[in-house]
């Protein structure tokens, strides 16, 4: 979760040096400490973030930890949903969906199924981005230990393990069709543009867990 977390923050201020401004962060979750709009809003006060997902217990205490936070929102939302998550009012309160955004999928097609549309899905966001607009993706992959631990860490928070889908890093790169990929391209995690006080992670080429980014032209 650390390294994921470390990730997110590299491709968030990858972006902002990029001269974007408007994040979507869909699957967010909780929006707590040190996440997308704490390190975006660092680098450019005038960054604006939208967190969506479809889990509505967790909506007070997302308006709790953004409370006095300017330019951001939570919405309960189906991010499936492309229009009806665009058109909603607190998501246009901060983001013109005509003006380059970035969109972040931090782990959510972990639970996208190919059976339900995965790439259906990933394309549907895709061409909703304009011209200049960016997708970030990181995916875990195949391997057994990945699996154990996912098992667990669900456990733990929903009492139940949901399925998930393991996907290798070619197949991550797929979901880039139609985009330029930024460099170095879809790695694994702790590969995607280190940086050098970062927690050193050992065999970082043999870790599970992939990322990318890439550019709609």
């Amino acid at each position: 979760m650390r390294a994921q977390r470390a990730l997110v923050r590299r491709q968030v201020r990858c972006l902002v040096e990029q001269g974007v401004t408007q994040f979507l962060d869909l699957g967010s979750g909780l929006p707590d400490e040190g996440y997308v709009h704490h390190t975006a809003q660092a680098l450019n006060p005038e960054c604006r973030v939208a967190y969506v997902d479809v889990d509505s217990t967790i909506a007070g205490d997302s308006a709790e930890l953004l409370s006095g936070s300017v330019g951001t929102r939570f919405v309960v939302a189906d991010c499936r949903d492309v229009e009806g998550v665009l058109r909603h009012d607190d998501v246009r309160a901060v983001l013109d969906p005509a003006q380059p955004f970035a969109v972040l999928m931090t782990e959510l097609l972990l639970h996208v199924p190919d059976s339900d549309g995965a790439d259906e899905f990933v394309a549907s966001w895709v061409d909703a981005l304009p011209s200049g607009g960016y997708l970030a993706i990181s995916h875990f992959g195949e391997d057994g230990q990945v699996l154990k631990g996912l098992r667990l860490f669900e456990h733990l928070r929903f009492g139940r393990f949901p399925e998930v889908s393991l996907r290798s890093l070619e197949r991550v790169a797929e979901f880039f069709a139609g985009l330029d990929l930024v460099e170095p391209g879809v790695v694994p995690a702790p590969l995607w543009r280190p940086e050098p006080d970062e927690e050193d992670v050992r065999n970082p080429g043999e870790v599970r867990m992939f990322a990318g980014l890439g550019r709609k032209p």
